[in-house]
């Protein structure tokens, strides 16, 4: 048999196209083939076929589903194998082009590490030919198959790069300009693509040609991500520009000062071993926070670890700004390194990153080599787990959603550090939990006064003490405040003021920053339709703590009920505890409330995040 996935979903029997049904069954049939023969969890599989809206009814419906493809065809349905806990669909590395390819470009590094230039276009060129268009092309994509497609583009990217490199050596300079020509103008981001062009325009005589390259390289740059050409391909600019001789041999490298081979695959040799720095910068608008930042740093330091801090709290109250603050005040307690990911846990618009897309970035970070990353999350937090047995690294992963999210990204190693941030407790972890509260009310003015300035604060300290209070210490809305104030350095503080006692959330709004898609995230991602209706009217009801017989009265439910919704309105931070059985609305989070539907007197049903209903 034969199966594809660098294009469009291909099976095949006996020189037979087998049709897979467009929908749920492609998705299935491309989840265990991404798999490589390995059993896909029952969990993991519905997943991927429903995302976030998995049906009570998904494990007889997956069944069905594999009845059916088990039935298209007798060859089909023997690969097929059912287990205790999933499913699989066994296939030969030589079946699977995604394994050909795969195998193919992991031989041409290794031929090209060791100098055997012929041997490693040989291998490209077979690794290349697999590709038949975007990888999974016609197949609606799940969280993991979404991140194969990326990384297999990334990896496609790569390959093509690592064949230009071959033909650099081998003197294919007109071989090189005709790959790389159309590759590079489909992606005038990738510096490394647009060098080797370069050189290979050069080395060909064209040198207008080669400079041209270069200009155009740095337009897109300048013009997609705001930045200049990096170092290497400046340099190489130069060298042309003065004609240096080492250009016109093929020993020559990309990087003109450089010298010997590429690093060999695997991990690096010690002393060489890379050390990344990933922490993005520290938040200069940073107020308040001594005794978090004290606790997290005492802990940080401490030489007991592996240390894991998670801060948990409200959408938009400062977790990632006191969390990169603390970050940045240890790293120098972490030599080997400091890792960083967005998990993207709080953003509803797109799907959580997996744990093993993380790993994969982090080890590359570390040094392994792409090639040697494995595919499998078991494996590859192993390998994780062996990098930094020796190491003292800080890990920082933000924005995290559930405890299953980062359980396989925590170090094992006792000179390292994690320091987690999300909205929910991750109570199952074993993290020290830190609760994030509202800023005070000194700390909010203190705030706003860093982008407003001291003098228009000190003219207008009652305009200053009355945005303040609006903002309700909420860190986010602070931050808006305060940069609406500094785009406005014409207009007296009294004029936000006045704005502000509107009660509008569309005030609450500046370039990037706005409150409402941090409050629409949270409740946007509520599955429970009677918890949604219940945030609305709780929202829309007098200002004050509830308890459970005002939300069951509110509901007309009975107090059970109202219970359970209250659970899961504070797991989603969208109410917070005050006391047994009492809890608070923000004054904010009210004001999205009144924006959403008047809610009905039923109960929601077949709610999706964005729908309106009763």
């Amino acid at each position: 048999m034969r199966f594809g996935l660098l294009g469009r979903l291909e099976v095949q029997a006996g020189g037979q196209r087998i049709s897979v049904p467009r929908g749920k069954q492609r998705t299935i049939v491309a989840a265990l083939l991404a798999a490589e023969g390995r059993v896909v969890a029952v969990p993991s599989l519905a997943w991927e076929v429903w995302g976030n809206q998995v049906p009570a009814s998904a494990v007889p419906n997956l069944r069905t589903y594999v009845m059916r493809l088990r039935r298209r065809h007798q060859d089909l349905g023997e690969r097929l194998t059912t287990s205790t806990s999933g499913y699989a669909l066994h296939t030969e590395p030589h079946e699977l082009d995604l394994s050909v390819f795969r195998d193919a470009a992991k031989q041409g590094h290794k031929a090209l590490t060791e100098g055997d230039a012929a041997a490693a276009a040989s291998a490209f060129d077979s690794a290349l030919a697999q590709w038949r268009g975007r990888p999974l092309e016609d197949i609606p994509l799940g969280p993991t198959l979404n991140h194969l497609a990326q990384s297999l583009g990334e990896q496609y990217a790569q390959t093509v790069e690592d064949r230009a490199e071959a033909g650099l050596v081998l003197g294919d300079h007109r071989g090189v300009v005709d790959r790389l020509r159309p590759f590079v103008e489909d992606n005038p981001l990738r510096e490394r693509a647009c060098g080797q062009l370069m050189l290979a325009h050069y080395r060909s005589g064209e040198i207008d040609a080669a400079l041209r390259v270069f200009h155009q390289a740095r337009d897109a740059l300048r013009d997609e991500l705001g930045i200049d050409p990096g170092r290497e391909l400046s340099r190489l600019q130069q060298a042309m520009l003065a004609r240096r001789p080492e250009l016109e041999t093929a020993a020559g490298h990309i990087r003109p000062d450089a010298s010997g081979p590429p690093p060999g695959p695997g991990l690096r040799a010690p002393g060489a071993g890379r050390v990344p720095r990933q922490l993005p910068p520290a938040p200069a608008m940073f107020v308040g926070r001594t005794a978090e930042l004290a606790r997290t740093g005492s802990a940080l330091r401490g030489n007991a670890g592996p240390v894991v801090i998670a801060i948990h709290g409200p959408g938009g109250v400062g977790k990632s700004a006191l969390g990169l603050r603390a970050a940045h005040a240890v790293a120098g307690h972490y030599p080997d390194g400091q890792l960083y990911a967005d998990l993207q846990g709080a953003n509803h618009d797109s799907p959580a990153l997996s744990p093993c897309e993380v790993l994969g970035r982090f080890l590359r970070a570390l040094g392994v080599d792409r090639y040697d990353v494995p595919a499998d999350e078991a494996e590859a937090a192993a390998l994780f787990q062996s990098v930094l047995a020796d190491r003292r690294v800080l890990l920082v992963l933000d924005n995290v959603a559930y405890s299953s999210q980062v359980r396989p990204l925590l170090p094992a190693g006792r000179g390292c550090g994690a320091l987690i941030t999300g909205r929910t407790v991750l109570s199952t972890l074993d993290a020290e939990q830190l609760a994030l509260r509202e800023l005070r009310h000194a700390e909010s003015v203190a705030a706003l006064t860093l982008q407003a300035g001291e003098a228009r604060a000190a003219a207008e300290p009652g305009a200053m003490d009355a945005v303040a209070r609006a903002c309700g210490g909420h860190a986010l809305a602070l931050r808006i405040a305060g940069a609406r104030l500094a785009a406005r350095p014409d207009m007296p503080v009294s004029w936000l003021a006045e704005r502000l006692a509107r009660r509008r959330l569309a005030e609450w709004s500046e370039g990037d920053l706005d409150l409402r898609a941090c409050f629409a995230a949270g409740y946007e991602a509520l599955t429970d339709p009677v918890a949604a209706r219940a945030f609305r009217l709780i929202g829309r009801a007098r200002p004050g703590v509830v308890h459970a017989r005002s939300v069951a009265a509110l509901l007309g439910e009975d107090v059970t009920t109202a219970e359970a919704v209250l659970d899961v309105l504070v797991a989603a931070r969208l109410l917070e505890p005050t006391a047994e059985g009492h809890f608070h609305m923000h004054r904010l989070l009210r004001l999205y409330a009144a924006e959403l539907p008047e809610p009905g007197p039923c109960a929601d049903r077949g709610r999706r995040a964005r729908v309106t209903v009763c």
